[in-house]
C-alpha cells in the first residue's frame, strides 16, 4: 500500500517552475517600466519640438513651464495650454532651463531659437535615465540614454 504525499523531486519541480515565474514576472514589469521611461521622454521631446515649430510657424513665443515636484510640465501654444502628467515611476532627475517664477522654463521665440539651451532628464525607479537636450541658438533637440 502506497503513502499519500510527494516526493522530493516532486517538489523540487513546483518550487522550480515557481521560481521561473517568478523571474519572468520581474523582468517583464522591469523593462514595461523601461518602456514608460522612453515612451515619456520621446513624448517630452516631441512637445519640445511643436513648441519650436508653432513658434517659427505662427511668430509667437511659446514655452514649457516643468513643475518637477508635481511630476508634470505645461505647454503653452497659441491654441491653448495643456498639461501633460508624468506616468507612475518616472520623475524629473535634472533641469537646467532658466527659472521663471521659481519653475524651470523652456521658451522659443518667434525664430526657433530657445531662450537658453539646456536638458531636462527623466528617470524610472531602477536609476536608468534619458536626458532631452536642446542646443542653444538652433533649438535642435536629441535624447541621450543615461544607465544606471
Amino acid at each position: 500500500m502506497r503513502e499519500k504525499g510527494f516526493t522530493l523531486l516532486e517538489v523540487l519541480a513546483v518550487v522550480f517552475v515557481l521560481g521561473l515565474l517568478t523571474v519572468t514576472a520581474f523582468t517583464a514589469v522591469h523593462s514595461l517600466n523601461r518602456g514608460q521611461l522612453k515612451t515619456s521622454a520621446q513624448l517630452l521631446a516631441n512637445h519640445i519640438r511643436e513648441a519650436r515649430l508653432t513658434a517659427m510657424t505662427n511668430g509667437v513665443t511659446c514655452t514649457l513651464t516643468f513643475y518637477e515636484l508635481g511630476g508634470r510640465y505645461r505647454l503653452d501654444l497659441p491654441d491653448g495650454t495643456r498639461y501633460i502628467k508624468l506616468p507612475e515611476g518616472v520623475r524629473f532627475a535634472a533641469n537646467n532651463f532658466p527659472q521663471v517664477d521659481r519653475r524651470p522654463t523652456l521658451r522659443f521665440r518667434y525664430t526657433g531659437a530657445p531662450n537658453r539651451g539646456g536638458h531636462v532628464t527623466l528617470k524610472d525607479e531602477s536609476g536608468a535615465g534619458i536626458s532631452i537636450i536642446v542646443t542653444p541658438v538652433t533649438g535642435r533637440v536629441r535624447l541621450e540614454h543615461i544607465l544606471p
